[in-house]
């Protein structure tokens, strides 16, 4: 079984050397995660900018978690999505961005549990 810095995604690797570089060079530090030290600038750079598309995505999540919140948290990613075309006049082109925002958020509709079959079949 693996263990330590092999398991991580570059993510968290690069969270760890966030951590670390005040005591440590930052070269030496992704040396060691195994992972490139223009990776990591990038990765810091994103963390402190936001794109056009992460800011809308947060305004979206602001109001799928009003409706979440109005209508207690009964729809799901569909339904969601279109009342946001509806209400806000947004114009979404897939779901799985609703998807993926919602889930993120931790908004999503509960789910019943499957009904077992209870017919009886002719046994060979």
């Amino acid at each position: 079984m693996k263990g330590g810095m092999e398991a991580m995604s570059a993510r968290e690797k690069y969270a760890v050397i966030q951590g670390m570089a005040h005591q440590y060079s930052i070269q030496l530090l992704c040396d060691l995660a195994q992972v490139s030290r223009s990776g990591y600038y990038k990765w810091l750079q994103r963390q402190t900018y936001l794109s056009p598309k992460q800011i809308e995505g947060q305004k979206i999540k602001e109001r799928i978690k009003e409706y979440h919140a109005k209508l207690k948290g009964i729809y799901g990613y569909r339904r969601v999505m279109v009342w946001l075309r509806r209400r806000h006049g947004l114009q979404l082109n897939h779901h799985k961005r609703v998807q993926r925002l919602m889930r993120s958020s931790g908004r999503n509709a509960p789910t019943m549990a499957r009904k077992k079959c209870m017919s009886f079949h002719k046994i060979i």
